[in-house]
């Protein structure tokens, strides 16, 4: 394995490791204290199926989430996988922030974490071009491994 392939090796692992936290600390937000995030946004809950449904909203899925990335960090073969999974969906984020920020418009609240969105968006991107170039060159190994067995 080249240098460019171990460094996207890693740089993936710590993308979709990152992305771990990430959605687990956005869980663990929504699961703890629903009530008391959605009074950080000014977000009245006017029933307990309001509650439960921002927990389930806001904290089952991106714990879901947290648990489907991480499964793919500690595989080598689900790595790509796990990168488009979290490329898809902060793909997605990314553009219905932007959709917010320009029909409802730009709040200090959003253009703080449409920073951070973006960034981690690029480095989806970059893993999963480094962990393809990873992958076509371990099939390019194996073929020559394969042609020199049968020349000799």
């Amino acid at each position: 394995m080249d240098t460019i392939s171990r460094i996207g090796l890693w740089q993936g692992r710590i993308v979709l490791t990152a992305a771990t936290v990430i959605f687990t600390l956005i869980s663990l937000r929504y699961l703890i204290d629903p009530v008391g995030v959605a009074n950080e946004f000014k977000i009245s809950l006017g029933t307990a199926t309001a509650i439960t449904n921002l927990r389930v909203a806001f904290g089952a899925f991106p714990l879901g989430f947290a648990i489907i990335v991480f499964s793919c960090v500690i595989s080598t073969k689900r790595l790509l996988r796990g990168l488009f999974f979290f490329g898809t969906i902060i793909g997605v984020v990314t553009a219905v922030r932007i959709y917010g920020v320009l029909t409802d418009g730009a709040t200090p609240e959003s253009l703080k974490v449409l920073r951070p969105e973006i960034v981690m968006l690029m480095l989806s991107i970059v893993g999963i071009l480094l962990e393809m170039r990873r992958r076509r060159l371990l099939i390019v190994h194996k073929q020559q491994k394969i042609e020199n067995m049968l020349a000799t």
